[in-house]
């Protein structure tokens, strides 16, 4: 799961990997699209049990998200807590909203 959301400078995706340490979370950016890799090692398997739902797996996932505008690729940043990885995504200068002044003449 993960939220997308944005201000005047950055767009910020929240995205959960519980269970995935950060060293080992994948963020890649190729055009307008940001990519979020990874792979959950652990699974607990019981063949004596029947499961009725089954959520929490093991192995590689990928997900890739079409990002709102442009954005400063240099300026990236990504930190994780609680199985949350937040990335902050400046926006690039020529789609920031620009004051203009009126000269009164």
């Amino acid at each position: 799961a993960l939220n997308i959301s944005e201000d005047s400078a950055n767009i910020y995706v929240r995205a959960e990997i519980p269970g995935v340490p950060a060293s080992e979370v994948e963020i890649s950016i190729e055009g307008d699209t940001l990519t979020i890799r990874g792979e959950r090692k652990t699974c607990t398997t019981n063949e004596k049990y029947s499961y009725h739902r089954r959520e929490l797996e093991c192995g590689k996932f990928s997900r890739a998200i079409a990002l709102p505008t442009k954005v400063q690729v240099d300026k990236i940043g990504a930190t994780a807590a609680n199985g949350i990885v937040t990335i902050t995504l400046p926006k690039a200068e020529a789609v920031k909203p620009k004051q203009i002044k009126v000269n009164v003449g």
